[in-house]
């Protein structure tokens, strides 16, 4: 990338992001403002999980002797990662069903015939 320019695939996406600043899901342009509120509502909602996944690895690591820091401890300390960034994720989704789509639903085109199940010709003849 060079003064903002990428060539390939992405290279428009990259310009156009790179004057326009950012975007929403549905790719409307939004204000720095408006992505740091809610940036910080997410945190808002995502604080009580991390405080609690993260007291559940200092509770592991404190309570371990030294010679069981390694192995088992390990695969607790993951799980209870792994648990955060699902919890993100979940709160992360769920924060843009709330948002609401802008402008109307577009209609889903119909089914057409369903084919037979044997060559040569429409289902039922």
């Amino acid at each position: 990338m060079q003064n903002g320019w990428v060539s390939g695939t992405f290279g428009e996406a990259a310009r156009t992001r790179d004057r326009a600043g950012h975007s929403d899901p549905d790719g409307h342009h939004v204000s720095d403002s408006d992505r740091h509120a809610r940036i910080e509502a997410l945190l808002t909602q995502l604080r009580p999980a991390a405080e609690d996944a993260l007291r559940r690895m200092a509770e592991q690591l404190v309570d371990r002797p030294d010679t069981e820091l390694f192995g088992d401890i390990e695969y607790r300390l993951r799980d209870a990662a792994h648990d955060l960034a699902t919890t993100a994720h979940q709160t992360g989704l769920e924060a843009r069903k709330k948002g609401g789509t802008r402008g109307r639903a577009s209609c889903a085109r119909g089914a057409g015939r369903t084919p037979g199940s044997t060559p040569g010709g429409p289902a039922g003849l």
